[in-house]
């Protein structure tokens, strides 16, 4: 790769990072209930039908996968819009190749479902419920700012 395309990746790279940065001043954290517990029951029925041969019936990795509990997935989503993790999760984590693993092919996730597994994967990690859903709308997960419980 050419120093061109280098510092063309790394403008990319740096673009995507102010895309998931901007409003991030004016928001509120996962720690005062973003998700409510019947969603995150839905989102363990989708993680146990899409996300298990990979990441482990605890969420705890599998294979090459990354774990998806526990100090080291929170320090790494730490401070980061849920927008990040929502789009992570819809938009690298249901196309695994025919014959991996078990050989189930994962189907392409919805919106709802994306938000129904984070409900999920937050419910997992201790983080509180709340009364209202999370829903979908990428300027809402926007201003809401993924945050490690405290011990």
């Amino acid at each position: 790769m050419t120093i061109k395309g280098i510092i063309g990746v790394v403008g990319v790279v740096g673009a995507i990072g102010f895309v998931y940065s901007a409003g991030a001043q004016n928001s509120r954290s996962v720690l005062e209930g973003v998700y409510t517990n019947a969603q995150a029951e839905r989102g363990r029925a989708v993680y146990a039908d899409q996300c298990t041969d990979c990441h482990g019936r605890a969420l705890e990795g599998a294979y090459e996968s990354h774990t998806l509990v526990g100090d080291e997935f929170t320090s790494n989503w730490d401070g980061q819009p849920l927008l990040a993790l929502f789009d992570r999760i819809l938009i690298t984590m249901s196309g695994a190749e025919p014959g991996t693993m078990s050989g189930k092919i994962p189907k392409p996730l919805t919106r709802a479902q994306t938000a129904d597994l984070v409900a999920f994967i937050l419910w997992f990690n201790k983080i509180p419920a709340g009364k209202a859903e999370l829903g979908t709308n990428a300027e809402v997960l926007r201003q809401i700012r993924f945050e490690a419980p405290k011990p």
